[in-house]
C-alpha cells in the first residue's frame, strides 16, 4: 500500500534513474569512498544531495475510512556542488536540468488513487558559503504533493 515514505523513496528512485552526471548524496547516509568526490588527478568534483522536506498533512475528501483523501505537501531540494573557483555554469546547468526531471510529474501511481505530483522548478542564485570553503552551491526545489487515499 502506498504511504508517504514511500512517496519519499519515489522522489529519490526518480532523482537516481534520471541522473547519472555526479554523485548523489541523500540526508543520514555516509557518501561512498573517495569522499569528497575527486577526479584521477584528486581534482574535486561537483556532487548533488537530494533533500525532500514534507509540511504536514490535511485531509481534502471526507468519507468511510480507507477511502479518504490525504494532501502531504512539501518541496524537494537538490543541492548542486562545484569546486570553487570552477564558475557558476555547471552548477546552474546541472540544478536546471534535474529540475526537469521534476518539472510537472505524476509518479508513485499505485492505481488507488495515491500518487506524487511535482509542479515547477526554481533554480536559485547560488551561494559559495560551504563550511570548509571548498564549494560553491546552487539549489534546485520544486514543490510537490503526494496524494493519499486511504
Amino acid at each position: 500500500m502506498a504511504d508517504y515514505a514511500g512517496a519519499k523513496a519515489a522522489i529519490r528512485a526518480r532523482l537516481e534513474a534520471g541522473w547519472t552526471t555526479t554523485r548523489i548524496t541523500v540526508q543520514n547516509e555516509q557518501p561512498a569512498a573517495p569522499w569528497p568526490p575527486v577526479d584521477v588527478d584528486g581534482v574535486l568534483q561537483p556532487w548533488i544531495q537530494l533533500e525532500v522536506v514534507g509540511l504536514g498533512s490535511s485531509i481534502w475528501t471526507f468519507g468511510t475510512p480507507g477511502n479518504r483523501g490525504w494532501r502531504y505537501p512539501g518541496t524537494i531540494y537538490v543541492h548542486v556542488f562545484a569546486p570553487v573557483g570552477s564558475g557558476e555554469a555547471t552548477a546552474n546547468q546541472y540544478a536546471v536540468a534535474i529540475g526537469e526531471i521534476f518539472r510537472a510529474a505524476k509518479f508513485y501511481e499505485d492505481g488507488q488513487g495515491s500518487y506524487v505530483r511535482s509542479l515547477s522548478p526554481q533554480v536559485d542564485d547560488g551561494d559559495s558559503g560551504s563550511d570548509d570553503g571548498n564549494w560553491f552551491r546552487v539549489t534546485m526545489s520544486v514543490d510537490f504533493t503526494y496524494w493519499h487515499r486511504g
